[in-house]
């Protein structure tokens, strides 16, 4: 019998339904394996201190969400994960895009030969590979020029290049409460502090960036304007020039990505604003296809060599077969018309989520779902999970100690629409279950 006594959070809701969400997160973090047996009620009532019915609406809530299973004479354990049949498991937890023509991704596959001829290299790209970067770049920061490029092994590379050449070990960087969810291991590998600030449908708060920024000293705000990760939200020009201003006030360098940007009609980038004070990227995995690991980052003329210096030190220089097939991609076109199917491929994920969960996504490749209070978020994927569906929980993007209670959906994932419309019925009937025994007890 596993002695298992949970850590009933404080928070408003029924007892009951608060020991279910700690055995929840217990199981989603593993301190609970499939197979577990339970502490009897009786037994986990008396250690608890609380009645043995609080237990047992407790255990019966669980095996609501399909957490753990009762035998009459055996008596309570942890319930096998059913993801055993990958056929029947559809992953809506990584924002990976899906869209656009076999035969133009064929036509991309073919420059590889002529890409394996190319010299060895060193630096931030050749001038053809850095001209390419500039031009892909123009589409949002038209001031873009090669000089000031750096050729990365994807965007989140440029990111860890933009933090190593601003921050030192200890210093602050500022960004929204739920973001990128390799945010914190980059922090952790520089030894630098990361403070969540607060956001609103349009991203960040002006003026909790400036609270932030007065009482954390901090030296760089990293910011998604476009299409932000996880929520999907697009500021408006205007809170892109306020943001820009708070940044001037307290000598901020903004550190801006832009990696879902070609999804969307935005408003200028918000680094454009304040060029010498900003750092813009973007990558083409998302846009252009998932193999093509290669980021541009524009940066102001004074830290080029710096930057050039830390990828030195990283990786030397970044692939020159991959960054050769995507610059010809971007020349020839063929990388804006892949990205242009992709962006299609969104708009038609998006109505199928609109007409199925009642969210509109916009031009987001993921929709960002908030959930009642009957749920956590570990519960609620614990409970799609069991149905056949992963999503990512809100925990994977937190960075203050308040966590919001959703989860995240990558409508881009699934490799059909087809395929995306049965996994979103099936979280809409997970909701559906929920409205049904809410308005249930409502009735009692």
């Amino acid at each position: 019998m596993t002695i298992w006594l949970p850590r009933v959070s404080q928070s408003d809701g029924p007892l009951y339904r608060r020991i279910a969400e700690q055995l929840a997160r217990d199981v989603a973090e593993g301190l609970l394996l499939p197979g577990s047996r339970l502490p009897t009620q009786r037994e986990l009532a008396q250690r608890l201190g609380i009645t043995v019915a609080t237990v047992t609406r407790a255990y019966n809530e669980a095996a609501e969400r399909g957490l753990l299973e009762s035998t009459v004479g055996r008596g309570s354990f942890v319930r096998e994960r059913r993801e055993k049949t990958a056929e029947l498991l559809i992953d809506l937890s990584t924002n990976v895009i899906h869209g656009g023509s076999p035969v133009m991704s064929a036509a991309l596959a073919a420059r590889i030969g002529v890409a394996l001829t190319l010299p060895y290299g060193i630096g931030g790209g050749t001038e053809r590979h850095r001209a390419a970067g500039a031009s892909w770049l123009q589409r949002s920061r038209a001031d873009a020029h090669p000089s000031r490029v750096i050729v990365t092994a994807g965007a989140q590379q440029a990111i860890l290049l933009a933090f190593a050449a601003l921050l030192e070990p200890g210093d602050v960087v500022l960004t929204e409460e739920v973001t990128y969810h390799w945010m914190r291991s980059i922090a952790e590998l520089l030894r630098v502090r990361v403070e969540g600030v607060s956001v609103d449908r349009q991203g960040m708060l002006p003026d909790a960036l400036e609270k932030a920024a007065r009482k954390r000293g901090a030296k760089v705000v990293y910011v998604t304007p476009t299409l932000h990760n996880p929520t999907g939200s697009v500021m408006t020009e205007k809170r892109r020039k306020d943001v820009a201003a708070v940044a001037e006030r307290h000598g901020l360098t903004v550190v801006e990505d832009d990696v879902y940007g070609f999804a969307a009609d935005a408003p200028p980038a918000l680094t454009s604003i304040v060029p010498e004070r900003g750092l813009f990227l973007t990558g083409i995995g998302k846009s252009v296809s998932p193999a093509l690991r290669i980021g541009y980052l524009l940066a102001p003329q004074r830290l080029v060599t710096r930057l050039e210096s830390l990828l030195n030190a990283t990786t030397l220089f970044t692939s020159p077969v991959v960054a050769e097939i995507a610059a010809s991609a971007i020349e020839d076109g063929t990388a804006a018309r892949l990205a242009a199917e992709r962006r299609d491929a969104i708009a038609e994920r998006a109505q199928i989520a609109r007409d199925i969960l009642g969210r509109n996504a916009g031009a987001s490749p993921h929709v960002w779902l908030p959930l009642s209070p009957r749920w956590s978020s570990e519960s609620f994927a614990a409970a799609a999970a069991a149905r056949g569906v992963r999503v990512a929980t809100s925990s994977q993007f937190a960075i203050t100690k308040e966590v919001p209670n959703a989860v995240r959906i990558s409508i881009g994932a699934p490799a059909s629409a087809g395929e995306l419309e049965s996994a979103l019925r099936i979280i809409e009937s997970v909701r559906e279950g929920d409205e049904i025994v809410r308005a249930a007890s409502a009735a009692v």
